[in-house]
């Protein structure tokens, strides 16, 4: 199935937020964000992060939020996606694949090098889906997180 994919405009932040709040429930997560964090943070706030949308016949079925980061080991940029959803109707319809394409030619030619991405152990159905799109899992990095809190003790 072909969609438009696009760039989420403010008044796509409400299904978006919605979305994500949907991938927190298949991997059993209750995400904080609201539309009004994509939009005081996002491209139309500070800009610390791209999203994308898969829209069929007027309806976004698919997301895709991504920010740029830099690898010193690579000497290069890359693009990290930090949320992917596709609608559980529009599964298996290409939109995951369709929304990466785009992410990957809006930065190819910005110079990016790579297009990285964690998945939740928990979801192997994820994890399949990446493999078969030339992902491989990664024995060298540990995902390793600081809270605000311990961010404030630093």
């Amino acid at each position: 199935m072909s969609a438009m994919i696009r760039n989420a405009n403010p008044d796509d932040l409400g299904t978006v937020a919605f979305m994500l709040q949907q991938l927190g429930h298949h991997v059993g997560y209750k995400p904080k964000v609201t539309a009004e964090d994509l939009m005081a943070f996002g491209p139309h706030g500070r800009g610390d992060f791209t999203i994308l949308v898969a829209e069929v016949e007027g309806n976004i079925l698919g997301i895709l939020l991504y920010s740029i980061v830099f690898s010193a080991w690579r000497g290069r940029p890359g693009i990290y996606v930090s949320d992917i959803f596709v609608a559980d109707a529009a599964r298996g319809l290409g939109l995951g694949t369709q929304l990466m394409r785009a992410a990957i030619a809006g930065e190819l030619p910005r110079g990016a090098a790579y297009l990285k991405l964690e998945v939740d152990r928990k979801n192997e159905t994820g994890l399949g889906f990446y493999e078969k799109r030339g992902f491989r899992r990664s024995d060298s990095d540990h995902t390793m997180v600081m809270e605000e809190a311990m961010m404030r003790q630093l």
